[in-house]
């Protein structure tokens, strides 16, 4: 009896042993949390070759690979929702397409709805009308409403009515004064193109789709700031550009950044780990960062002088001022007032990072995973709210 019992003891520990491992590799990694990576494809097909063309097999590879690396694919409403302050899960990633291509529906789509991974498509609303006419065939009508009938799963938005094209000076007609009749058009006449268009975007989608359409992808990724506000006037909330970088509510949101995945030479592994270089801190580690270390990751350069004299190179300027105070000048002449001073500590010179930034003129962001600074691309809303007076 005994004995029976010390086996029992035995090989339940063992089970234990094996099962404990077990469950323990299934976790999946949490590699972000509270940001989102979005992601941006645009033709799905085997034969066709481009530079924005990947076959089916590469995309149900990305997919599936991201899948099993634990990212968890969100709504557009959850991303809009998380912009507005709500949560999102860890690894958190928006598929996103342009250009309203029928590939999506007949190669992307059997994929996304299989896996039941969520998926925004930003129309051309002009190929609505004859939708085999286009250079590359285009979703019809019927395919929209079928693919969108299921609630927060395929979502139908704006890439515009009919601005994606070229002027033959290769300038994008949502940012550029065209010609008419030989004559440049106003910035009224502008203004009032650039509005007309998006609403019938909007107004052509919002027939087919039972959602709000309020959001929008730059033709091209082509976009300034006199371009979204029009936009934004005629009805967007929400604009995509291709910026490869990490989503987080600070973002403003008519300059959504994205991550390409839709070329041929971006292999699973490529696109997770050009995603993991672009993590970042939501909240700094640091209030105040080593000033040499952190200008050699930004690209930057310090050099130190006679009488703790410093001088910051940094994207063609120069800024000199001395440790312990609070007063740095630029080559161009601009004097900047840090709210606390240059110090020497343990001798290492470091500097507040809210001082820098204002200093440089960028946003500083830190990538946990790299453990190094960055500037980033997208701009701040808070700053630009603060900017402009809001």
């Amino acid at each position: 009896m005994r004995k029976l019992i010390l086996m029992t003891i035995v090989l339940f520990t063992l089970g234990m042993c094996t099962i404990i491992p077990s469950l323990s590799a299934s976790k999946p990694t949490t590699w972000y949390r509270d940001q989102v990576a979005v992601l941006m494809y645009h033709h799905i097909h085997d034969l066709a070759k481009s530079g924005d063309t990947i076959t089916v097999q590469l995309f149900s590879d990305q997919i599936n690979y991201l899948r099993d690396k634990g990212y968890q694919f969100i709504t557009l409403k959850q991303f809009k929702d998380y912009l507005a302050g709500g949560s999102v899960p860890d690894n958190a990633a928006l598929v996103t397409f342009d250009d309203g291509y029928e590939s999506f529906y007949n190669n992307a789509y059997p994929i996304l709805k299989k896996l039941r991974v969520p998926a925004v498509n930003f129309i051309i609303t002009k190929d609505l009308d004859n939708p085999l006419a286009s250079y590359i065939p285009s979703l019809s009508d019927d395919e929209i409403v079928e693919m969108t009938h299921d609630t927060n799963f395929i979502d139908a938005q704006c890439h515009t009515n009919a601005l994606h094209s070229l002027t033959p000076a290769g300038e994008a007609p949502l940012t550029t004064l065209l010609m008419v009749n030989g004559v440049k058009e106003t910035t009224d006449q502008y203004k009032q193109r650039i509005l007309n268009d998006t609403k019938l975007c909007i107004k052509d989608l919002q027939g087919l789709y039972p959602t709000t359409v309020d959001s929008l992808a730059y033709p091209f990724g082509t976009y300034d700031q006199r371009a979204a506000g029009i936009v934004h006037e005629a009805g967007i909330n929400y604009a995509f550009t291709t910026v490869p970088e990490m989503t987080t509510r600070s973002v403003d949101p008519l300059q959504i950044p994205r991550f390409n995945g839709g070329s041929p030479w971006i292999t699973p592994e490529g696109l997770h780990n050009t995603i993991i270089r672009h993590i970042i801190a939501v909240d700094s580690p640091n209030s105040k960062v080593n000033l040499k270390t952190t200008l050699d990751q930004l690209g930057g350069q310090l050099v130190e002088g006679q009488g703790g004299t410093l001088q910051i190179h940094f994207r063609g300027n120069m800024y000199v001022g001395k440790i312990g105070s609070t007063h740095f000048t630029s080559s161009t002449s601009k004097t900047f007032t840090l709210k606390q001073p240059a110090i020497t500590k343990n001798g290492t010179i470091t500097v507040s990072l809210d001082d820098l930034q204002s200093m440089l003129g960028v946003r500083i962001v830190y990538n946990p995973n790299t453990k190094k600074f960055s500037t980033r691309l997208t701009p701040n809303a808070a700053a630009k709210l603060a900017k402009a007076g809001h």
